[in-house]
């Protein structure tokens, strides 16, 4: 889990720098071939890898010291899957919100579609 959480924190950091990269070559320079999106996106994306990466270590910790210390086991216990929680509700309600997305762009597709074949 640590290793996975390392990488992770490595990841959200590069994806934070090359979207804090693309945004000020943006707005500087504000070339047609460079979205701002895309700079957004990365920044987004960013911020999630960290909070993922940070949390996941955390746990790790957790249950590291669960092996390591005596008498704690409870309390480290406690912390990890305090973690976990944390990470995995991160994971749901964006799991939700992509469902949400999908569903409404697909209702929408479908509405589009009668609306073509209707007028033409």
């Amino acid at each position: 889990m640590n290793f996975v959480g390392i990488l992770l924190l490595i990841g959200g950091i590069l994806s934070l720098i090359m979207g804090i990269f693309v945004t000020v070559v943006w707005i500087f320079i504000q070339k047609e071939d460079i979205p701002l999106s895309s700079g957004i996106n990365s920044i987004i994306q960013g911020i999630f890898l960290l909070l993922i990466g940070s949390w996941t270590r955390k746990a790790a910790l957790g249950f590291f010291r669960i092996v390591k210390t005596t008498n704690n086991d409870i309390e480290n216990l406690m912390g990890a899957i305090g973690e976990l929680r944390k990470l995995y509700t991160l994971q749901y309600f964006l799991a939700m919100i992509t469902i949400v997305f999908i569903t409404l762009i697909f209702i929408f597709g479908i509405i589009t579609s009668f609306i073509a074949v209707f007028n033409s």
